[in-house]
C-alpha cells in the first residue's frame, strides 16, 4: 500500500525547483479600496528525505507592489510576454494559461511575523528552470 502525500504550504527554506500549476488574477477590497493581485501556485519538486509532503508555494504580485512582475514575466515567458496583456497593458485572465506548466527555480525563505505561529514562506528569485538536455 502506498502512503498518500499531503499537500503542505509549509515548504522548507532552500532553493527549490517546481512547476507552475495555477495562475489566477484576483480582485478584492481592503479598507474599502479595491485591489488586485496575480497569484502563481507552484508545485515544488519532491524534497529529498521528505516523502510524505507534496509542497506548494504561492507567489503574489499585488497591484500596488508589482515592481518585479514585468521582469519575472519576461524571464518566464520571453517574447511571449506580449500575449499576456491587451493593448493597454491589462493582464488577460484567459492568457494566464501561458504560465501553467512552466518549470521554475526559486528560493524560499522564512520570515517570522508577530502574532503568527508559522513563519511566512517568501518566494524570491523566480527564474525559468534550465532543464538538462
Amino acid at each position: 500500500m502506498k502512503l498518500q502525500r499531503r499537500v503542505s504550504y509549509e515548504t522548507p527554506e532552500d532553493t527549490h525547483n517546481g512547476t507552475i500549476i495555477n495562475a489566477t488574477l484576483n480582485t478584492d477590497t481592503k479598507n474599502g479600496k479595491p485591489r488586485e493581485n496575480l497569484r502563481l501556485t507552484i508545485a515544488v519538486d519532491p524534497v529529498p528525505g521528505d516523502p510524505l509532503h507534496d509542497y506548494r508555494v504561492r507567489v503574489d504580485y499585488w497591484g500596488n507592489q508589482n515592481d518585479s512582475l514585468l521582469d519575472d514575466m519576461f524571464r518566464l515567458l520571453g517574447p511571449d510576454v506580449v500575449h499576456l496583456t491587451d493593448i493597454d497593458g491589462e493582464i488577460l485572465p484567459e492568457k494566464l494559461a501561458l504560465l501553467e506548466g512552466k518549470r521554475v527555480k526559486f528560493d524560499v525563505t522564512h520570515e517570522k511575523r508577530p502574532g503568527f505561529k508559522v513563519a511566512y514562506r517568501k518566494v524570491q528569485n523566480l527564474q525559468p528552470l534550465k532543464e538538462a538536455a
